[in-house]
């Protein structure tokens, strides 16, 4: 008798753990993790373009692509690297990238 009872509950004991094993708490697959949002603002995608340089301040940045081509407009910040003698005039190489609707220069170079 004894032994029935010792086996009843080691067979109880052994089919209530896998159950304990669905009841623990899994983490959500579904909500991205917190610090996804920074790594993917952190990957923000780089453009590049070529222009002579219409205008330009401390704070903007105007060239025109080609005679017959439109103007882009880049905000410049204290960041935005210049490389070379820029200036109205000059034909620049422009890498930036968008924040909404804005281009923001990162380097702004004289073209050799």
């Amino acid at each position: 008798m004894s032994n029935l009872r010792t086996a009843a509950i080691v067979v109880a004991a052994l089919a209530s753990a896998p159950a304990a094993g669905l009841a623990s708490p899994r983490p959500d697959m579904t909500q991205p993790k917190a610090g996804a949002a920074a790594v993917a603002s952190s990957k923000q995608t780089m453009h590049a373009t070529k222009g002579i340089v219409k205008s330009m301040d401390s704070t903007t940045l105007v060239i025109r692509r080609s005679p017959s081509g439109r103007d882009m407009r880049f905000a410049l910040n204290p960041s935005t690297q210049r490389e070379g003698n820029v200036k109205v005039g000059s034909t620049v190489e422009v890498r930036y990238r968008n924040e909404g609707n804005r281009r923001v220069a990162t380097v702004v170079a004289a073209a050799q």
